[in-house]
């Protein structure tokens, strides 16, 4: 399906691998297809993560530029389809404090909010959400500091992974409107200054919570190596887990199916559950479930690029989240359950 794009502030150039900002502002086509592939993955991701928008981070052009590009494709992928596109703008501080207090929140970021309508009489009015968030983390000056050679924190897999996926999932649904439930993808801004954006969001829902079936939370997803997928929050309904499991034995991945902290004997990955945007949702009692593919030696740092990606992971686990938003969006309801593990 061919995608034309209207670049206000931007103007995107593609090739198969990634796209560029021109200094031309002219109008240019963007394409893409209704099936989920690594050729749209590799252009979603090579804009994301390019060095014209710098990280992504709050605040800044590159949050601009990112924010743009998401509403654009969310308003004009698999026309004419019905849906409805928002943006959310609220303000976070300029980098992470613990402490946070109404005077630190100076810098303007969003969340993006695009609502597929469910076709069914009485499930449309229930919902599923597919998220994850599209900030990066920036630098501090002191980091800035040691750093030699190549300064910029593109976060090719902090997100621009689970950005792409959320993106591709939103096209494809949109191309076949088949979904019982109504869909919510939500790209949030300000994760990483302590989850800032799902914060935001269930703080000023757009949609009533309380008939949330789930949120699938999509945060750095495109580093699968030895084909290992961690997915939290699996106990998070009654007979959740169960029911994701005939889903996780249709794949060659080797899942860790984890609820709060994943069976990984690094301690970095403690309470794993709790550090994502999902969690927000959680603690709104609303079943939730997290894609991760794990904690690396480039995390948080400008040496997290493109280039190390694995495509092909990616397009696994965004085949194996289908599956998943298919089945969830037309089941009995789930019941929220606490993890107590």
């Amino acid at each position: 399906m061919k995608l034309l794009l209207i670049m206000l502030l931007f103007v995107i150039s593609c090739t198969e691998t990634n796209q560029k900002l021109s200094s031309n502002n002219q109008i240019e086509l963007f394409n893409t297809t209704s099936e989920i592939t690594i050729k749209d993955f590799k252009s979603h991701i090579g804009f994301l993560a390019s060095d014209e928008l710098e990280g992504r981070a709050s605040g800044t052009f590159g949050d601009e530029m990112a924010k743009d590009y998401i509403k654009k494709f969310f308003e004009n992928a698999s026309l004419p389809t019905k849906r409805t596109v928002e943006i959310q703008e609220h303000y976070v501080p300029a980098e992470r404090k613990w402490n946070l207090k109404p005077e630190d929140m100076t810098v303007k970021t969003y969340n993006i909010i695009a609502t597929l309508p469910g076709n069914d009489p009485i499930l449309k009015d229930e919902y599923v959400v597919i998220g994850g968030h599209y900030d990066g983390g920036a630098a501090t000056a002191a980091q800035l500091k040691k750093l030699s050679g190549d300064k910029i924190y593109n976060n090719a897999d902090d997100n621009a992974s689970g950005t792409a996926t959320v993106l591709e999932l939103f096209e494809k649904y949109a191309s076949t409107n088949s979904n019982k439930r109504t869909l919510v993808f939500i790209l949030f801004g300000g994760e990483e200054l302590g989850l800032l954006g799902s914060k935001y969001y269930v703080e000023n829902p757009t949609i009533n919570l309380n008939k949330v079936q789930l949120m699938i939370n999509l945060d750095m997803m495109g580093r699968l190596t030895e084909e290992l997928l961690y997915v939290g929050g699996v106990t998070s309904g009654e007979g959740f887990k169960e029911q994701l499991q005939i889903h996780f034995d249709k794949t060659d991945m080797n899942i860790d199916a984890y609820s709060n902290t994943p069976h990984a004997e690094d301690r970095r990955y403690n309470r794993l559950f709790q550090r994502s945007d999902h969690y927000n949702f959680y603690k709104q009692d609303i079943p939730c479930i997290f894609f991760f593919t794990g904690i690396h030696d480039d995390y948080h740092r400008p040496s997290d690029e493109i280039d190390k990606l694995n495509f092909d992971g990616i397009q696994k686990i965004a085949n194996l989240v289908d599956s998943i938003v298919i089945d969830f969006t037309s089941n009995s309801r789930l019941k929220f359950q606490e993890i107590t593990e």
